[in-house]
């Protein structure tokens, strides 16, 4: 990398660190009386009964409607911070495709449950990785969150009977490891497969367009990335590339430091990560 992109990038976690301290004050500031507001429409709420029973009912609804704006107001003022401020990472070599395991486990109750088709497809043998698991675990489950969305969205649109399929996939090649999230949804607009990593950019009504701005800057902070692909028939491809964990290598005895793929996996069982 050359000086002129250290010099840039430095500047930049520079701006960011200012921008973390920045949003930290301010969102302290306003999320105090936002808890306010939020206690008195629920005092609101219990003082209702007093009123005469034909004008109870449109109070209740414009205090749960003020109720909601607020909440979602604090939801966006902490996936802010979340972005300015973000937790220091703490990584750990993993077996991918035994995480993402894990995580399906996790997801599938909820998936049944909305008829959405949860499929795995997972290469066998693949070098491990190095992550973050906690940090990761949100970025894939936004990940499923948005295909869910997107797939119920289809649902009211479509006029014939729609079952909702979520893939998630895995391979590795010469670029490293590929993690694949697919669904057949709604799908992206054409034109705004690089916007939806924005800030704030969100086609839903109660976004808040800071989610897949996180994920993005989680992925590139475990030095990958993300792209995302519309699909033709239907739905949208998110794609995540990361680097094999080259530096799992240890000593098998005869005096060299290898970094096979079989040397890898032994170090990850041996730590326990496996």
């Amino acid at each position: 990398m050359s000086k002129r992109l250290d010099d840039d990038e430095k500047e930049r976690k520079e701006r960011l660190a200012y921008v973390g301290v920045l949003a930290a004050s301010l969102i302290h500031e306003i999320k105090t009386p936002l808890h306010a507001i939020l206690l008195t429409v629920q005092m609101l709420v219990e003082d209702s009964e007093r009123l005469p029973p034909d004008l109870r009912p449109r109070f209740e609804r414009r205090c749960r409607r003020v109720h909601q704006e607020v909440k979602s107001l604090a939801r966006m003022l902490d996936a802010f911070l979340s972005f300015a401020r973000p937790p220091k990472a703490d990584p750990t070599p993993i077996d991918l495709n035994h995480f993402l395991r894990e995580l399906m486990e996790f997801a599938k109750p909820e998936m049944d449950e909305l008829g959405i088709v949860l499929e795995t497809n997972l290469a066998e043998d693949m070098y491990p990785v190095v992550l973050d698991k906690n940090q990761f675990t949100h970025v894939v489950l936004n990940l499923l969150k948005n295909a869910q969305e997107s797939i119920e969205a289809q649902r009211e649109k479509s006029e014939e009977d729609f079952e909702g399929r979520i893939i998630v996939a895995t391979a590795e090649d010469d670029e490293g490891i590929t993690l694949v999230i697919q669904d057949n949804g709604t799908g992206i607009p054409p034109g705004d497969e690089e916007k939806v990593f924005e800030f704030f950019y969100t086609t839903k009504p109660k976004g808040t367009g800071l989610g897949l701005a996180l994920v993005q800057r989680t992925i590139e902070e475990h030095r990958g990335r993300i792209r995302v692909e519309p699909i033709v028939e239907r739905g949208a491809r998110f794609v995540i590339t990361l680097p094999r964990g080259h530096f799992l290598e240890f000593s098998d005895g005869s005096g060299e430091n290898r970094t096979t793929r079989a040397s890898a996996r032994i170090r990850l069982k041996r730590d326990g990560h496996l």
